[in-house]
């Protein structure tokens, strides 16, 4: 696990250390073979950063019980690897948190049943967690939500014409939703004022708007190694994200001359394209709108009760949004 986020929040990292034998239990899958790999990815789960945010808000409550809440976290652990598994079908990748993924020798059938069985243990832990119909009700609309992300995804594969705003929609489905969802129902769960719930799951969209365009920003500064997941494979799939859709606009002669060969991008061809991106100004544009997305998230942090809290929060949201290599 790489915790070491959550180093200088002790309190948090004394809720998450627990939450991992906990998802091992709960998503315990009878075929040996699906079970190993699902159980390797929850052990290399990287930073739990969802759960941890679902911690940090449930502390604004008045009256939190640990098994809800441990429920509560687990439910949103479940359904971010649900997606995860999805996705790795989807991409064609071999690996995913240095494991290799599911359809890597099981097949992509076998990969699509593991995810769509992990959605239905994700709303095991919501029943577990849940005071009443609404709380089940916020679930849905946002695994909805979720996964229409994903499917607009999917319609602006290849589209030369794609713009800002239809980016932005598409990653506050796939991403922003469940940094909301996380927020909100932390400090739901945790019996929290009603503004406080409202106000978390407007933290959390910020954070996940800006969280995902710095995740693709990595795509053109950082390495393999550090991001996890092959460079620019993304282009080749069709899959036009914030810096280049700066370039776009900026250079549409040039990178669309590149683009033009969609999969048939050589690695060469890829290269040149990553630095066209940079050096036209499309990462540091892309830097900019998260850096506001950023800057939103803390002024509404601000209007939160001045308590221990929200200081951690405030130092956290800093730190989760520097994410430059």
């Amino acid at each position: 696990m790489t915790l070491h986020i959550w180093d200088d929040f002790p309190h948090i990292q004394e809720k998450l250390t627990p939450l991992t034998p906990y998802l091992l239990e709960a998503a315990q899958i009878k075929q040996p073979a699906v079970n190993q790999r699902v159980q390797a990815l929850i052990q290399n789960g990287g930073k739990l950063v969802r759960a941890g945010l679902f911690y940090l808000f449930s502390e604004f409550g008045a009256t939190p019980d640990p098994a809800r809440l441990k429920a509560g976290a687990a439910a949103i652990e479940l359904l971010h690897l649900a997606t995860l598994i999805h996705d790795d079908v989807i991409d064609q990748a071999t690996e995913r948190r240095h494991t290799p993924t599911l359809q890597t020798g099981l097949g992509n059938r076998n990969a699509v049943y593991a995810g769509d069985l992990l959605f239905t243990l994700y709303f095991d832990q919501v029943l577990r967690s849940a005071e009443s119909f609404e709380d089940i009700d916020t679930n849905v609309k946002a695994m909805h939500g979720i996964l229409s992300g994903e499917l607009d995804q999917y319609n602006l594969n290849y589209q030369l014409n794609e713009t800002v705003a239809q980016y932005l929609q598409e990653i506050e489905g796939k991403t922003a939703k469940l940094f909301a969802l996380a927020c909100a129902q932390g400090a739901k769960l945790a019996h929290a004022d009603e503004i406080i719930v409202e106000t978390g799951e407007q933290i959390g969209r910020s954070l996940g708007l800006a969280y995902q365009i710095l995740d693709d920003i990595l795509d053109y500064t950082g390495t393999q190694d550090a991001i996890r997941k092959p460079i620019l494979q993304d282009i080749q799939q069709g899959i036009y994200t914030l810096p280049l859709l700066f370039t776009l606009e900026t250079q549409p002669k040039a990178a669309k001359a590149f683009l033009s060969k969609q999969e048939r991008l050589t690695a060469a061809e890829l290269q040149e394209l990553q630095q066209l991106v940079v050096d036209s100004g499309g990462v540091a544009q892309a830097q900019t709108m998260a850096n506001e997305l950023t800057d939103q998230a803390l002024l509404d942090i601000q209007t939160l009760p001045d308590t221990r809290a929200r200081v951690d929060l405030e130092k956290l949201t800093r730190r989760l949004l520097k994410r430059q290599k």
